[in-house]
C-alpha cells in the first residue's frame, strides 16, 4: 500500500446487512423469499468495498464487535482493505433491507449498535491521529453509534483538518450541517437533505443547481446533489457538472450512495479530468443499484458503462432548464 496516497474510511456504526429479497411485500402475512445475502455494511465499509473492487487499496477505522468478526475480516482480506478498526465488546449490529420486488421498495430495519466506553473511544482518537497525514483523503460516513455525540463528530473533522487531511462526508440531518460547518470537502446529499440544510424548499431544478452552487463556492469544494432518476450535479473548483441517469434496472438502492461517493474518490485520487470523475461515480452507483451484493464488474464492463453517461456543463452563474427536458 501507498501509505501517502491511500484513503482512510471511517464508519463509527457499521453493521451486517441482511437483505431479503421478495416478491411482494405482505404486512401481517408470512413472506417467503426469493433471495437471501448476508453482508458487511455501513457508509464507509461500503466505500473501502467498492474501491477495493476497483484496485484502490484503503484503510477502514471505527468501531467493531469482536464477536461477530468473520464477515469483516473476510471482506478486509479480499479488497486491500487495513483494518485500523477498535474491536470492542459485543456483536456489531444487525440491519435489515427488505426488498419488495414488486414496487421496487426497500425497507430497512435498523437496530442499535454498539456503544463504545470512554477508553475506546480515546483509543480510536490515538488511531486516527496516527492514520492523518497532510492530503489524505477520509470517508467519514454513516450514522453514529449510542453515546456519540455531534461534538464528538466535530472534533474528529477538526482534529483531520488541523492535520491538513481532505474530509468527505456522507451523512444527513443534523451530522450534515456539522460537517458543512466544520469545513468538510465533499459532501454528497440529495436535493432533500440539501433543502432540509438550507431550511428552504428546493422546488425545482434551477433551485437545486443554485443552492449547490451556491454551497460550493462558499463552503465545501466539491458537491455532489443525488437526483436520483435525474441523474446528479457534480459541482467542483474546476467544473459545474450535471450527468445523465444511467440506464439502471433497479434491484435495490442500499449502498448505492456510498458507491457514487467511492466512484468519485476513485477517478478524484487518480487524476481523472471532472467529467470522468462524475462518470466513473455515476457507474459506481449504476452496479450497486443493479446488485444487491455491491460489487463491481470487470473494469472493460465499467469503462463501457462509462461511454454511456452523458455529462453536460453546467452554466457558470445563472442555472438554466434540465438538459433533456
Amino acid at each position: 500500500m501507498n501509505s501517502s496516497t491511500d484513503l482512510v474510511t471511517i464508519t463509527l456504526n457499521p453493521a451486517i446487512d441482511h437483505t431479503v429479497i421478495l416478491d411482494q411485500l405482505a404486512i401481517g402475512s408470512v413472506n417467503r423469499t426469493l433471495e437471501y445475502y448476508r453482508q458487511t455494511g455501513g457508509k464507509g465499509v461500503n466505500v473501502s468495498a467498492m474501491l477495493g473492487g476497483f484496485g484502490i487499496a484503503t484503510t477502514a477505522t471505527g468501531f467493531l464487535g469482536k464477536e461477530n468478526p468473520r464477515l469483516f475480516t473476510d471482506l478486509f482480506k479480499a479488497n486491500q482493505i487495513r483494518d485500523e478498526f477498535i474491536w470492542i465488546a459485543g456483536e456489531t449490529r444487525t440491519g435489515i433491507k427488505i426488498v419488495d420486488e414488486g414496487s421496487k421498495e426497500t425497507t430497512d430495519i435498523n437496530f442499535p449498535g454498539l456503544e463504545p466506553s470512554f477508553a475506546d473511544v480515546q483509543l480510536f482518537e490515538k488511531r486516527l491521529r496516527k492514520l492523518i497525514q497532510p492530503g489524505r483523503w477520509f470517508v467519514l460516513a454513516g450514522s453514529l453509534p449510542v453515546g456519540i455525540s455531534l461534538d464528538f463528530f466535530s472534533e474528529i473533522i477538526a482534529l483531520i483538518k488541523q492535520g491538513g487531511g481532505l474530509v468527505a462526508a456522507d451523512t444527513s440531518g443534523e451530522a450534515l450541517k456539522v460537517a458543512i460547518n466544520s469545513g468538510v470537502d465533499m459532501v454528497k446529499p440529495n436535493q432533500h437533505e440539501l433543502a432540509e440544510y438550507l431550511g428552504h424548499d428546493l422546488p425545482d431544478f434551477n433551485s437545486w443547481v443554485h443552492a449547490a452552487r451556491e454551497l460550493q463556492e462558499s463552503q465545501v469544494s466539491h458537491v455532489i446533489l443525488s437526483l436520483g432518476s435525474e441523474g446528479a450535479l457534480f459541482i467542483s473548483p474546476e467544473k459545474a457538472l450535471m450527468a445523465s441517469a444511467p440506464p439502471v434496472k433497479v434491484v435495490s438502492t442500499v449502498g448505492a450512495g456510498d458507491s457514487m461517493v467511492a466512484g468519485y474518490l476513485a477517478g478524484l485520487t487518480t487524476g481523472r479530468a471532472p467529467a470522468e470523475c462524475a462518470k466513473l461515480a455515476s457507474v459506481f452507483a449504476w452496479c450497486a443499484l443493479e446488485d444487491v451484493r455491491r460489487r463491481l464488474p470487470a473494469r472493460e464492463v465499467i469503462e463501457a458503462r462509462m461511454a454511456q453517461i452523458k455529462i453536460q456543463p453546467l452554466p457558470d452563474r445563472k442555472p438554466a432548464a434540465l438538459p433533456g427536458r
